[in-house]
């Protein structure tokens, strides 16, 4: 499970290596960015790839559903380090973001972005609140949901919010967004045959 974390670093060292040699490229290439986006197209990429890992953790909970998972050692390890490799990879996004707001003398408007603080400040803490409450019952797995629609949320806005802004990415924010809603349509198809389960 290690592998995971060196592969997500691996990932995100590739999304910036990709930017900068695509600062390089002349002015007609459809890659071709300035030297001042490098960040910002860091930032883009490593925000795709967190929503990808928050939907391939959604898939793994519809698969197994959340009490299998916390009834086994191996599969609750892995489902803390998924939790792990995405609040990695988004504290990555994050300094990708500040540091492009640096490079373009922007201000983060905190107040107008409470709810992506929030979530950023909820996905950090959730390996944490996975790891100190390590027995399911009622109200820590209706924490775990409200968490993952809040995040998934999040992320099917922010896509949502490129496709209004650049037309240029509208296929890769388009397919993010089915990607996320899809797998956590899945997930809850599997949360209401738990609720059944439980009822009966």
């Amino acid at each position: 499970m290690n592998n995971l974390y060196y592969l997500i670093l691996g990932l995100e060292l590739l999304i910036y290596l990709w930017a900068a040699w695509t600062s390089t490229l002349k002015n007609d290439n459809y890659f071709a960015i300035s030297n001042r986006q490098i960040f910002e197209k860091s930032a883009r990429n490593s925000g795709r790839a967190s929503a990808l890992l928050n939907a391939i953790l959604l898939v793994y909970i519809g698969y197994w559903g959340l009490e299998q998972i916390y009834l086994s050692k191996e599969r609750f390890d892995l489902f803390l380090v998924l939790a792990n490799i995405i609040a990695i990879n988004h504290l990555i996004h994050f300094f990708y973001i500040s540091r492009n707001f640096k490079r373009q003398s922007l201000k983060i408007k905190f107040k107008q972005e409470k709810r992506g603080i929030f979530t950023y400040v909820c996905i950090t803490a959730f390996p944490l609140f996975i790891w100190y409450f390590n027995r399911l019952n009622a109200p820590v797995y209706l924490l775990i949901l409200l968490h993952l629609y809040n995040v998934s949320y999040v992320f099917v806005m922010a896509l949502y919010s490129k496709i209004t802004v650049n037309a240029k990415i509208t296929i890769h924010n388009k397919f993010g967004m089915l990607v996320t809603t899809v797998a956590w349509l899945f997930m809850m198809f599997r949360v209401i045959n738990e609720l059944i389960l439980s009822i009966e």
